[in-house]
């Protein structure tokens, strides 16, 4: 007995399968709105605290940054860890001319919050990152 799949169901099951879609954010936002363009524009502004961008694999937000002297720190959130150099390039892009180096802890949303990927940019080296987790005092 000979059984036919119509191409379009076969091809959707491929499709998911493969992880070819995309991951959904999750539909809790927490009361935190998408980020208007000001923020886009001026990451570092309090509008930028207070909204969610968008990335490649999801979502992120920043959660708070300082700097010291010429070195930024800025500490986000993301839906998901893969995005964390995309963030980066993107803090490079808007305040690299200010800072020399760029240090950046990415917390994952969901799944394992203890694991942190850290990304580090500098004018000389680009990017460089580094996955550990999260030392027991500030779980």
């Amino acid at each position: 007995m000979e059984y036919s799949v119509p191409l379009t169901l076969l091809l959707v099951s491929v499709a998911a399968l493969s992880g070819c879609t995309r991951p959904r954010p999750p539909a809790n936002n927490f009361g935190v709105p998408n980020c208007p363009a000001s923020a886009r524009e001026a990451l570092l502004s309090v509008d930028a605290l207070q909204c969610w961008f968008g990335a490649r694999h999801g979502r992120w937000r920043v959660l708070k940054h300082e700097s010291h002297l010429d070195v930024l720190v800025v500490e986000v959130e993301a839906f998901d860890l893969r995005d964390a150099e995309e963030v980066a390039r993107v803090f490079a892009r808007r305040e690299g001319a200010e800072f020399s180096e760029i240090l950046m802890y990415v917390h994952p949303e969901r799944g394992d919050r203890d694991r942190v990927r850290r990304v580090q940019w500098t004018r000389d080296n680009g990017i460089a990152t580094l996955d550990f987790n999260a030392p027991e005092e500030t779980r």
